[in-house]
């Protein structure tokens, strides 16, 4: 009997399939990882995409430097690429001492000190390392046009120059990771962060209550929330030098692409190679069950994290149809509006959102919205009564999972193996 392999936390799971039933793999397009990444990095460095390049910046604005980085829930390769960066920053003249790197946390938890030196490598033995807190001091730059109160970590105001270090995915409400969201949320106060993710129910009453029809993985043009971030992070840079470095990795998290300079150019090249290669279409249509994984840790880390693997995951299904999701979120829930909300159904959550927004609150919003619609089955360390309440099936070991999947397996004619939904955007 042939096995399917689903990564899990640090390890993987198999999961043994009927001779006679076809699965089908989605899979990520192949991204040749690059022969010498760092003589790739350092050559992007002068050739950007828009504005000077790195070099002049440097010279001209060296009295305090500021690295953003993305915090530990992101697999972004930063770890190595820091301290090629470092090392070219002091070629330009720049010394370590002026050196400042800013951890994007978000709203997220601290990380453990282990945490953090895994997640940014070795450099915290020669700069400055700071993590957001978004209690912490702010700078106030206004609003944006849909409202959204812009008040951002006040070391991008002291800063001579802004270098923003990150890495581009697909992302469920956002569109895309990366680029300006190193900034918006990345490190924003609560409010700013709350304001903007609103925005994924701001047309509710016009869309009959739901998600805005724009809010998607994939999707720029029409997203309130990309077009909210992207109005505050102009508003934030305008008049700053800053430069931008955005990694796409491969499945395999080494390095596949680089791309620099002005920080919009740089993110929209980035997202057009993350559809080539990440959005694949289905070849036999919508399936009646799906085998995938988060794509173990970090990616389910918690439900925060292993969620965005669900909403990919689910565009494969039939209404009514199976997914299996291997999601240990062996951290926990992420946030704790995800316990809090998930006591409510959809409607109390929709006006709860609507009234006084929860960071977090509509990724709840968002698995009860697809638990209505499928038959989804989480292997996870999560407590049963927190499954339960969201609409999940508990499923406490992989015996359990094969037995729970073993009647949908009888009956699927369309079965996919998606062992990195976290990366594959399904499509039809």
């Amino acid at each position: 009997m042939p096995e399917i392999e689903l990564a899990y936390n640090r390890t993987s799971i198999t999961i043994p399939i009927p001779d006679s039933k076809a699965v089908h793999a989605l899979l990520p397009k192949p991204i040749k990882a690059i022969d010498d990444p760092q003589s790739s990095y350092l050559r992007k460095l002068e050739t950007p995409l828009g504005g000077l390049p790195l070099g002049n910046l440097a010279r001209k604005n060296n009295r305090e430097v500021l690295i953003i980085v993305p915090d530990h829930t992101r697999v972004s390769g930063i770890e190595r690429s820091l301290p090629w960066l470092l090392d070219k920053l002091n070629g330009f003249g720049v010394a370590d001492e002026k050196i400042t790197i800013l951890v994007a946390l978000g709203s997220h938890k601290k990380p453990s000190d282990m945490v953090l030196r895994q997640t940014i490598g070795d450099v915290s033995e020669r700069v400055k390392v700071e993590l957001h807190d978004t209690n912490g001091p702010v700078t106030d730059y206004g609003k944006t046009g849909l409202g959204t109160p812009v008040r951002i970590n006040a070391k991008l105001a002291e800063a001579g120059l802004i270098i923003l270090c990150t890495n581009c995915v697909h992302h469920y409400f956002a569109g895309y990771g990366g680029g300006r969201k190193l900034i918006l949320p990345g490190v924003s106060t609560l409010d700013t962060i709350a304001m903007n993710h609103s925005l994924t129910f701001h047309e509710s009453g016009k869309h009959g209550g739901g998600r805005h029809p724009g809010v998607r993985s994939g999707g720029l043009k029409g997203n309130p929330v990309h077009e909210d971030m992207l109005q505050a992070v102009r508003m934030v840079l305008d008049g700053k030098a800053h430069f931008t470095i955005i990694s796409v990795l491969t499945p395999d998290r080494e390095f596949g692409y680089f791309f620099t300079g002005d920080f919009d150019r740089a993110h929209k090249l980035a997202c057009k190679v993350v559809d080539d290669h990440n959005m694949v279409d289905l070849p036999n249509g919508e399936a009646d069950l799906v085998l995938a994984s988060a794509g173990g840790y970090p990616r389910d880390m918690n439900v925060v994290q292993a969620h965005k693997a669900m909403d990919n995951a689910a565009l494969a299904l039939k209404p009514g149809g199976t997914l299996l999701l291997m999601m240990a979120c062996s951290d926990g829930y992420g946030n704790p509006a995800i316990e809090e909300f998930a006591q409510w159904d959809l409607d109390t959550i929709k006006a709860k959102l609507n009234e006084n927004y929860a960071v977090n609150g509509q990724t709840v919003y968002a698995i009860k919205e697809k638990t209505g619609k499928f038959r989804i089955i989480a292997m996870s360390e999560l407590p049963v009564e927190f499954l339960e309440k969201v609409g999940l099936i508990p499923a406490e070991n992989v015996n359990r999972a094969i037995e729970l999947i073993s009647d949908s397996v009888g009956k699927a004619e369309i079965i996919y193996h998606i062992p990195r939904a976290d990366l594959t955007v399904p499509k039809l």
